[in-house]
């Protein structure tokens, strides 16, 4: 490549760049040229398009470093490199018509200097922090960007969690629904948990990691900050645990209540039954046509015989509530 050539490349925005700034300079200011040169930049890139990795050679980061940012491994995890770090995290999908459980990928490359952060579909997150890098209201530095990115993600998942667990008390105080129904949003709700806890329990993990290696490279304050969203998501993550074991104490409650309709049910069957056993004994006796039976000639023998059922009817009735089976 001729200088000429190279010059025109770093002043030309490649397509996978969604934002590049500048945070050497106090407010950040956004990048329009020179993207292979000087430190304290950050660079928001769509990671499936092409030309990217030829794009992070020419940006002097190592091979496998690339491979490990563009390889399909979405577990939130943390990694410490030679010159940096690699981190990644999850937020919840806010797009339309998406399940907000169904977490974004969205991984961090911090390498000499410079930080890069790579994304499939639009984090709410990020997209927050470049409306505050726009009205110059946004982070002072990469680590100020790297907190104030972390706290953005906690927030719409405190806000998830917020939502759910309105719909959980809907759920419980909702006598209107049928219990199958109230099962049915119980089993769409504790799968909607589960996937949460799918994530949020290593991106807890990944954040104590990036908060002890933060000493290295951050201030105390941004560290006491970071230390802070570190809390916030084990308060996530706690109150999830909470949310799905709560989940399971009104599975329970349902069970028991249609186990105890069905008992109750049977027992009123059975109580029936039971009076009507020997009643149906002796109409089927009397019922049978053949000669011989009493009072086919007694124009009263039917009344007589209506009388004593009823009669008998009524002593099975005293005897019952004398024993107390209700």
């Amino acid at each position: 490549m001729t200088h000429t050539d190279q010059h025109h490349s770093d002043s030309q925005r490649p397509a996978f760049m969604l934002d590049a700034w500048d945070f050497a300079q106090h407010p950040a200011q956004a990048l329009s040229d020179d993207f292979y040169h000087g430190q304290h930049r950050w660079f928001h890139l769509q990671r499936d398009m092409a030309g990217l990795a030829e794009w992070l050679r020419q940006a002097q980061i190592p091979a496998p470093v690339i491979d490990a940012v563009l390889m399909e491994d979405t577990r939130p995890r943390f990694e410490r490199l030679s010159d940096g770090f690699f981190l990644i995290l999850r937020s919840v999908n806010l797009g339309d018509g998406e399940q907000p459980e169904d977490m974004l990928s969205i991984r961090i490359l911090f390498y000499q200097g410079n930080l890069y952060s790579f994304r499939r579909r639009q984090i709410k997150a990020v997209h927050i922090i470049q409306q505050r890098l726009q009205q110059q209201a946004g982070p002072e530095s990469l680590p100020d960007f790297l907190v104030m990115m972390i706290e953005e993600m906690n927030n719409r998942v405190e806000e998830l969690i917020d939502t759910i667990e309105e719909q959980l008390e809907g759920i419980e105080t909702n006598d209107q629904a049928t219990t199958a129904q109230r099962q049915h949003k119980l089993t769409d709700l504790h799968r909607r948990m589960l996937r949460l806890l799918r994530f949020i329990r290593p991106q807890l993990a990944a954040l104590e990691r990036l908060n002890a290696d933060g000493q290295k490279w951050m201030d105390a304050e941004l560290l006491q900050w970071l230390g802070n969203e570190r809390d916030s998501c084990h308060r996530v993550l706690e109150n999830l645990e909470m949310l799905v074991e709560q989940v399971w104490m009104l599975r329970e409650h349902l069970q028991q209540e249609v186990a105890e309709k069905m008992n109750r049910n049977t027992y009123w069957l059975s109580m029936v039954a039971g009076v009507f056993l020997p009643i149906s004994f002796l109409t089927g006796l009397f019922g049978i046509n053949i000669g011989g039976m009493p009072g086919i000639d007694d124009e009263r023998a039917f009344w007589i015989f209506c009388a004593a059922l009823s009669g008998i009817a009524l002593v099975e009735y005293l005897l019952l509530r004398r024993l107390r089976f209700w």
